[in-house]
């Protein structure tokens, strides 16, 4: 079983030779200091298994500033299918990813691709700023709502232009969660983002595109709407924020898989030598019987992370997931 294989039937929750591994090595200072320490990142990643690569679509504000609510409904968003989308190269100075064409290039034939696209609160609030995002969900719901339907819209045609470009499933990330409680509320939720994230969900699903979302914090209160709309997956599943592990696992069992576990500030950055063994064996523990489960970092390593503690990590990973599979 090849890694692309091994992810796909994971996300079909259907046997596998053993638990799928990914580590989200895009932050640029630490992968600088990994090649010092180590090697190269694709040194990393060919002697670790890691099964997936992660190519990232530009935030949809190309304009170079932020933009006023009342602004958003004459903004034009530019064809979706535009290969700019797929080809952008103009990242920050911290970022260390790559584009959608060069991720399936360079490994669209040994790892599962995974297209990482803004979805409607954090694709909005790159035009607003996050904390006015907010606020104008309350003050002006009718223009947020009229946005999110051309917004969503404008996702499924990129949605389509990643199907074309080959990727394997697309992640769409859309901050939802705080620490114990939802940063709106499942109320707001459901009448505001519930609606056009299903719409893009639901288009991507019909393109034959397994859905990831990521959302950090606690989002509980949602889950069973997570399963309606058609989400395949969900990263991190932040325990730290209150997601209890034995309860989540329980939860998502057959119906949603979990992509994540090893939280970069509570477990890699606060752990190390057998202490760290012994968190993510916890983890695999309660997640990865029965399948269902894919290892990750819960978000970009950060080069507070000495570099030879991920190894450390990755070698405890290795040793784990043959244990688990059929």
């Amino acid at each position: 079983m090849n890694s692309k294989e091994r992810v796909l039937a994971t996300m079909r929750h259907e046997p596998t030779d053993r638990t799928p591994i990914d580590c989200w090595l895009y932050q640029k200072q630490f992968v600088e200091k990994l090649e010092a320490d180590f090697g190269p990142r694709d040194r990393f990643w060919d002697e670790f298994n890691i099964d997936i690569n992660i190519g990232f679509v530009p935030w949809p504000n190309q304009l170079g500033k932020k933009v006023d609510v009342t602004e958003l409904e004459t903004i034009d968003l530019g064809d979706p299918r535009d290969p700019r989308w797929l080809e952008h190269n103009n990242w920050a100075y911290d970022f260390a990813g790559s584009n959608i064409k060069d991720a399936v290039a360079r490994y669209g034939d040994r790892r599962a691709v995974i297209a990482h696209m803004w979805g409607m609160v954090e694709g909005t609030s790159s035009f607003l700023g996050i904390e006015n995002c907010w606020r104008n969900l309350a003050e002006h719901p009718s223009l947020m709502l009229a946005w999110f339907s051309r917004y969503a819209d404008w996702l499924c045609g990129l949605v389509d232009s990643l199907a074309s470009a080959g990727v394997d499933a697309i992640t769409l990330s859309d901050d939802w969660g705080s620490n114990k409680t939802m940063l709106f509320s499942p109320r707001m939720w459901r009448r505001m983002i519930k609606p056009y994230a299903a719409r893009v969900v639901q288009h991507a699903r019909g393109r034959g595109l397994p859905v990831n979302l990521h959302s950090d914090g606690y989002i509980w209160d949602i889950i069973d709407d997570l399963f309606e709309i058609g989400y395949t997956s969900h990263h991190p599943v932040q325990e730290s924020s209150g997601m209890v592990p034995a309860s989540i696992k329980e939860k998502y069992r057959g119906k949603l898989v979990i992509y994540g576990s090893l939280d970069v500030i509570d477990g890699l950055l606060k752990y190390d030598h057998q202490a760290l063994a012994d968190y993510i064996t916890k983890r695999f523990e309660v997640y990865a019987p029965g399948g269902g489960f894919i290892f990750n970092s819960g978000h970009f390593v950060q080069p507070d992370i000495p570099p030879l503690r991920l190894i450390r990590a990755y070698e405890t990973v290795n040793e784990l997931a043959p244990k688990y599979g059929a």
